[in-house]
């Protein structure tokens, strides 16, 4: 692998050329209340005025809905078919959509929603995210990356991307004599990521254009090529991919570049990054409960299932400068206005980690989805109203539209199944999992959920 000639930054100012690259939309995808446009923020940092200008686009085109995504995006929905070219053309006047689908898929990094304004955070990691964003969609090799291979690039802090699982990733450890370097992890979350080494900073970008060249060579070896890295590390095992960096070209010409430096006790982190413990909706985990509020530097706001609409997004951006988008399906309001909190709180933002409607996870439902037969987020939310005692012992309740789980797959303490516009209710089960109560209509099961004791609940454990 070739050295470093010229560090990440500077491969920002001056990546491969690409014609129409910029921030922009994956392809739209049909869904039952017309068409979803996820709108991809780079390093998900989204300035104020941009999020207005997308607001009104999502009231003018769409159905005046906004979802907030796990992987750090927007999702304008609602919008028609007939609108799509004129919505289009308009996120490109604003840099927010490409002219060729191919870049945009390739492009699934996932930043620190707090980089820049944690000072607890081992490394402000914008510059090295935004760089391997820009050479991900320059290089048209890499786009041959299947479309859910993710990146990661953490720095540490009070919102972590610890428990965040992707392809590859890279976490800001303190510890080395000349600076923080990056662990770099294989599949996974950081403690089931297979570790490769660490590398420095400005090493990041080419590091991750070699690995993603080595993931395309090795895998076509197998008979049954493997979409994600996890899959190639179990098959072939770590160290066929370190063989592979040594011979993998790069558009750099320096030679005899270094590998990353091997996993050692020296360089591993003196302190495990921060993990806030418990549950939270939306089947994430810790940093939901660190972030909330008002912060030193920012005030985090929550929705309920992480949708508001395009008014509350204007509002919210007429709060702050600027935007985070967090993968934890919430906002961060960068340097917030005085009032932000009391405002924020009045257009229904969840500001209070304590607060239980974070335990509930729900799909789109009939509402938005053209498999869903019931209306899942009023449902969940008479949960919220009538089972408050059950919600406040319990990490999560799930209310899916259908068996396929699509907003939590995995399981739950409770989970509603809907089919032809009843639920079956499960606990401790993944949707259409053995039902504990079977063919209830909406209001039954709230009403059976609600009765459910946390000693009834512990006993099926």
């Amino acid at each position: 692998m070739s050295a470093i000639t010229q560090p990440c930054i500077a491969q920002l100012r001056n990546p491969p050329r690409r014609r129409g690259m910029c921030p922009g939309v994956l392809a739209p995808m049909e869904v039952g209340d017309g068409l979803l446009v996820r709108v991809r923020v780079p390093a998900g940092v989204l300035p104020a005025a941009s999020a207005a200008r997308i607001a009104g686009l999502g009231r003018r085109y769409g159905n005046g809905l906004v979802d907030l995504s796990h992987r750090g995006n927007l999702q304008l929905r609602g919008v028609a078919a007939a609108d799509m070219d004129a919505l289009i053309a308009e996120l490109r006047a604003l840099g927010y959509v490409s002219e060729d689908a191919e870049s945009e898929a390739v492009r699934n990094v996932l930043t620190s929603p707090t980089a820049g304004l944690d000072g607890t955070a081992v490394l402000d990691v914008r510059p090295y995210a935004l760089a391997l964003d820009a050479w991900l969609a320059a290089d048209r090799d890499l786009h041959r990356l299947p479309p859910k291979f993710g990146w990661l690039v953490d720095g540490g802090g009070q919102a972590t991307l610890f428990d965040s699982s992707t392809d590859v990733r890279f976490d800001a450890v303190a510890g080395a004599a000349d600076g923080p370097l990056f662990r770099v992890g294989l599949g996974g979350d950081f403690e089931q990521a297979t570790v490769l080494g660490h590398c420095r900073p400005d090493d990041l970008v080419e590091l991750a254009a070699a690995l993603a060249r080595t993931f395309l060579e090795l895998r076509q070896t197998l008979i049954e090529p493997p979409r994600r890295m996890a899959g190639l590390v179990k098959a072939l095992g770590v160290e066929a991919l370190r063989e592979g960096l040594l011979s993998c070209p790069h558009p750099s010409h320096a030679p005899h570049g270094p590998l990353p430096s091997p996993a050692s006790q020296e360089r591993e982190p003196q302190s495990p990054p921060l993990r806030s413990g418990g549950g939270s909706g939306w089947g994430q985990t810790p940093p939901t409960r660190v972030f909330l509020g008002l912060q030193p530097a920012w005030l985090g706001v929550a929705f309920p299932f992480g949708r508001l609409d395009c008014d509350k997004l204007q509002a919210l951006a007429a709060l702050t400068h600027e935007i985070r988008i967090t993968p934890w399906r919430a906002l961060l309001l960068a340097a917030p206005q005085d009032g932000a909190a009391e405002k924020a709180t009045a257009l229904g933002g969840i500001l209070d980690h304590h607060d239980i409607r974070l335990k509930l996870t729900a799909c789109s439902g009939v509402t938005g989805c053209d498999v869903g037969t019931t209306d899942t987020h009023a449902d969940s939310l008479a949960i919220a109203e009538r089972a408050a005692g059950l919600l406040e012992a319990v990490r999560m309740v799930h209310v899916s539209g259908c068996a396929k789980g699509c907003a939590h797959p995995g399981a739950a303490d409770v989970t509603l199944t809907a089919r032809e516009g009843v639920y079956d209710v499960a606990l401790n089960a993944a949707p259409g999992g053995a039902p504990w109560r079977s063919g209830l209509t909406p209001d039954a099961a709230v009403t059976a959920v609600a009765d459910l004791s946390v000693e009834e609940l512990s006993r099926v454990r």
